[in-house]
This record gives C-alpha cells, sequence and structure tokens, in this order.
C-alpha cells in the first residue's frame, strides 16, 4: 500500500513530524513498512515555463525551436522533437546546467539524476530541454493519458519561472507498507491514518461526505438493482449523476493518485480511483446510455459466456463466475473489472455509481481463472466491510459536486 505522506495528512496533522520518525514509529506500532522514497530530491533548476513562439527547424522536418519564457528578461530557446507542444502551453523546462530525476533516453542515470547542459540539434543551439513526465521521474504506468506521449502539458496556470518542483509540490515522500492479510483496512488511505492517529496521538478526521443532492428525481427514477446471487453480493448500492462533464481532473487529484501509483484518466474515472484509496471500497462508474432496459442485475455469468473487459481484452466466463448485468447483457466482472460496453466516454452526461460488496471467495476464484487482477479484486479478496458501500458511494458523489463535474 503506497502511502503519500501529503495525502496522509488530509486525515490527520502530523506536518511536525520528520518522515523517518514517522516510519520508525508505525514500525513499532505493529506496521510492515517496505520502503520510503523521496520523490524528485534531485530535481535542480528546472522551471515553469510558457511557449510564446514555435518555429519548424530549418534542417530537421521533425524538430521544432521554441522561445519559451522562463520569467527572465530574454526568452529562453529550446529544441525539441515533441509532436505535442504549441504556443501558450505551460511546460518543466531543465535549464542549462539543470538536474533531473531521469531517466534521459540516450544517456546514462546519473548518480543523484541526470545533468543537461546546453547544445546544439542539428545545427541549432537549445539552451535546455523540455520535459516529460518520464523524464522528471514518473514511471510510465502512473504518467497522466492526457502527457503520455509528449512533453508534460500543465492544464492549471502558473507563473513563468517558478520552480516546477514546487510549484506542483513534487518533493514529498511516499511510504509503501505491506499489509498483511488480516488487516484489509489498512488497504486504503484511512485506514492507515487511523493507524498513525493512534501510534501519534492525533486525531483523525473523516473524509468530507455531506452532499447537496441537487439533482432532480430519485435514483430509482433512472435505474432498478436485483440481486440473484445474494451469497456473493451482500450489498449494492447505486447512486445516479447527471449533467456530467467529463474533463481532466484537477492537479491535486492527479497528484494524489500518481504518487500512490495510478495513472490518471479523466475527472470521474479518477474519482472513483480516488475513493477506492482512500476507503478500500472499489467503485465503478457506468454510462447509463450503456444500461439497457435501465436495470442493474447481479448474477452470475452464462457458461461459455465471451466479454470484453476495459483492457480490450475477450474473456470466456464459466457459469459460477458473477457478473453485473442490464436487461441483456453482462457490462462488469464483478469486483474485478469492468465492461468496455459501457465505460465513461467524453460525451457521457449521466452515471451510475456503483459501490458494493462481494463475497472474497468469489472475486479470488473469478480473478485467478481469468488470470485478472485488479487493484479492486485484490481489495476484495482480503475482505471488505459492507458498510463501507453507502459512505464511499456518498463520497464519490461529494467530489464529483465539489469538482463541479455534474
Amino acid at each position: 500500500m503506497l502511502v503519500p505522506i501529503e495525502w496522509l495528512n488530509d486525515y490527520i496533522d502530523i506536518k511536525d513530524i520528520d518522515t523517518t520518525e514517522f516510519c520508525d514509529r508505525m514500525i513499532l506500532s505493529g506496521s510492515d513498512l517496505e520502503t520510503c522514497e523521496h520523490f524528485c530530491e534531485e530535481m535542480e533548476n528546472v522551471l515553469v515555463g510558457k511557449i510564446e513562439k514555435i518555429e519548424r527547424h530549418p534542417d530537421a522536418d521533425k524538430l521544432v525551436v521554441c522561445q519559451i519564457n522562463v520569467g527572465q528578461e530574454e526568452l529562453v530557446q529550446i529544441v525539441t522533437g515533441a509532436p505535442n507542444v504549441f504556443e501558450g502551453a505551460l511546460v518543466p523546462v531543465a535549464m542549462h546546467k539543470s538536474r533531473i530525476p531521469g531517466p534521459l533516453h540516450g544517456k546514462a542515470k546519473e548518480e543523484g539524476g541526470t545533468k543537461i547542459t546546453k547544445g546544439k540539434l542539428r545545427g541549432v543551439t537549445s539552451y535546455g530541454m523540455l520535459c516529460s513526465a518520464e523524464e522528471l521521474g514518473f514511471e510510465d504506468k502512473v504518467v497522466p493519458v492526457a502527457h503520455k506521449e509528449g512533453i508534460w502539458i500543465l492544464e492549471e496556470d502558473f507563473e513563468p519561472g517558478m520552480d516546477f518542483a514546487e510549484a506542483l509540490g513534487l518533493k514529498q515522500a511516499v511510504v509503501d507498507f505491506d499489509i498483511t492479510p488480516n488487516r484489509p483496512d489498512c488497504l486504503a488511505m484511512v485506514g492507515m491514518a487511523r493507524e498513525a492517529a493512534a501510534t501519534f496521538g492525533r486525531t483523525f478526521s473523516y473524509p468530507d461526505t455531506d452532499l447537496k443532492e441537487e439533482g432532480e428525481g430519485q435514483a430509482s427514477d433512472f435505474v432498478s438493482v436485483e440481486i440473484e446471487n445474494t451469497e456473493n453480493c451482500k450489498r449494492y448500492v447505486a447512486r445516479v449523476v447527471t449533467d456530467i462533464k467529463v474533463e481532466q481532473s484537477p492537479w491535486w487529484l492527479q497528484k494524489r493518485l500518481m504518487y500512490a501509483g495510478m495513472r490518471p484518466i479523466n475527472n470521474i474515472v479518477d474519482i472513483t480511483n480516488f475513493v477506492m484509496l482512500e476507503y478500500g471500497q472499489p467503485i465503478h462508474a457506468f454510462d447509463i446510455r450503456q444500461i439497457k432496459g435501465s436495470k442493474i442485475v447481479v448474477g452470475n455469468a452464462a457458461p461459455g459466456e465471451v466479454f470484453t473487459t476495459l483492457d480490450e481484452t475477450e474473456r470466456k466466463l464459466t457459469g459460477d463466475m458473477l457478473m453485473i448485468k442490464d436487461a441483456e447483457r453482462s457490462v462488469a466482472i464483478a469486483g474485478v473489472m469492468g465492461g468496455l460496453n459501457s465505460e465513461i466516454e467524453e460525451d457521457t452526461t449521466t452515471i451510475v455509481i456503483e459501490s458494493a460488496n462481494f463475497n472474497g471467495d468469489s472475486v479470488r476464484s473469478t480473478s485467478r481463472k481469468l488470470a485478472l487482477r485488479t487493484e479492486a479484486s485484490g481489495r476484495f479478496e482480503k475482505g471488505i466491510d459492507p458498510n463501507l458501500c453507502e459512505a464511499a458511494a456518498d463520497r464519490v458523489c461529494k467530489l464529483i459536486e465539489m469538482l463541479g463535474a455534474g
């Protein structure tokens, strides 16, 4: 369980406690700690830059020459081959004599980071480089979908010339705890915050789930829920959110996910993943347009049924696998992964939030047979309190409301 210390402070104030002391005392109180990693400590002289002008490279079709405002009197010239740059974009600029965490393709990773100096690209001087998220130390698996290819483009407004790591709060510690099978409650930020509160004698605060509920009608006006297999589904909570606006999440939310080991995708998916990490309760969101007959049925798969999951893989099911269905077909493998046929799209306007409790043995069996292990299945396998369902669903809706996303 990756626990970013900055995120932990949302529930318990431990800003005055040194990271080393935190780790030592958590170990002494019974938590099994694997590693403690400090991100972006090696980053030096990387600034927020605004691309003011882009021109084609005179001798290379795939290169462009950018003039960049980094808060200095003169613009800085950077040559890049990134396909996603545009005039007005805010980007990370590794200046001449800077240092980045790496890895940097084509150069050996140096102790303490990779040094960047000015150089010439096909005869044109480049006084540094524009950076991708990977070059600033993030693994490919956590780089936001919007920035997976090319330079990291900032969506929010930052002043040119600001220290990039300071502006985005990149320098922070992440502790990796090894959670034992008897403590599934600790596969959640609130669980680890409760442990820290007990260890340090601090006050613990639960996440805010107070809702305005301004949408018209009741959830039952949009969708019904029927549980056929009550042995393997102890509880199923559904909420409906209308007027959805699918867009990129704000940086604070993307950062929470990235440091916790997950890739930001869009605001709705990110919120469901955020709440899963926060409460330990997996959440799934369906596009209501794809729920045939406005009906959700929790029951077993048809023997030999073929189902395509969100990872675009066809999977052959057996009759003992628990599925989420609509009036006509399956739309998700319960507790494991949703289906490609009901995923959130850019034009989605109304969604159904699923927060359910599935039998751990059933999920483990399905996950093993399909060779498909996910963050959700790993949590269900260890056992989750059914009472979390409603609170987690409310928390998802609170965040959607807070972000003005529905």
